[in-house]
């Protein structure tokens, strides 16, 4: 039972009859799901009692949740969406916007997508800074290697560009790739994870005291205190931090870059402190 609870679990509360019999559930048991709550939500395919809307959404048009949708479930940082992302088999329905991995056309086994197949998806329905944002993050988490992030990218639709070389298995977040990634593209030098004195590392260093970090405000009152100890800290020994939440970063970048371009212009970022920071 312990096999079931960990396929439910996987696939958002819905599974086909052929997943239940690999996981060793008998015809008869099948049956007699209905006893337990379970509901049909198509011809071999179940919901158990509190499957996602949005996963049995999917498989009521024949398709499997996909692309960062899949990969969110999967524990991965994705970009903001607005929709499910969605594969079906073969090229799909034409109403609907499906996600698949470049020139692929697997068919649909399970609810939601592996890990392979949601990766290749996404890296045909990104942009190239979300795909970068979701491959450091697999990277971070060692849910990949590097080389096997080189490999989807080179059966991707950016198998002709660099992008590898600009992936950072450091980047602790999605938010931290998507400022190292807009900042550098506007050729400002800057590193990531970088630790100073006793203080811990910081998300990124512009110049020798510009730090920027991505991790916005915790809620929680002991990691709040501890962010303020920190910035205080830094301060001391000359540091300027600038601190971005979820909004600043997604919603309101412009204002947020004008407001770091604001120190780089005045030289902000090249003042000399009181230790020298290690990489």
């Amino acid at each position: 039972m312990d096999q079931l609870g960990d396929l439910i679990k996987a696939n958002g509360g819905v599974v086909s009859a052929a997943q239940l019999r690999e996981a060793g559930i008998a015809y008869s048991d099948i049956r007699q799901l209905r006893d337990f709550g379970w509901m049909t939500i198509r011809r071999g395919w179940y919901q158990a009692p509190g499957a996602s809307e949005s996963v049995v959404a999917a498989v009521k048009k024949g398709a499997a949740v996909s692309c960062v949708s899949a990969l969110e479930k999967h524990g991965v940082w994705v970009p903001e969406t607005t929709r499910t992302h969605i594969r079906f088999p073969g090229k799909g329905k034409r109403r609907y916007v499906n996600c698949r991995p470049y020139r692929s056309s697997a068919p649909v086994h399970a609810a939601v997508d592996s890990i392979d197949l949601a990766v290749g998806a996404a890296l045909n329905c990104l942009d190239r800074e979300g795909v970068l944002v979701v491959l450091d993050s697999m990277l971070n988490q060692k849910i990949i290697a590097e080389s096997d992030a080189r490999t989807f990218l080179t059966a991707s639709r950016f198998r002709h560009l660099d992008l590898a070389d600009h992936l950072d298995r450091k980047s602790e977040s999605g938010l931290e790739t998507m400022v190292r990634v807009r900042l550098r593209a506007l050729q400002i030098h800057l590193r990531t994870q970088v630790t100073i004195g006793d203080i811990g590392r910081v998300d990124l260093l512009i110049g020798t005291s510009l730090v920027i970090e991505t991790d916005g405000w915790d809620t929680h009152k002991g990691k709040r205190q501890q962010d303020v100890k920190r910035d205080r800290r830094l301060l001391a020994l000359g540091y300027v931090v600038i601190r971005l939440t979820y909004d600043d970063v997604v919603h309101q970048w412009n204002e947020s870059l004008e407001d770091i371009l604001a120190v780089v212009r005045r030289r902000g970022h090249l003042k000399l402190t009181a230790d020298r920071p290690v990489v």
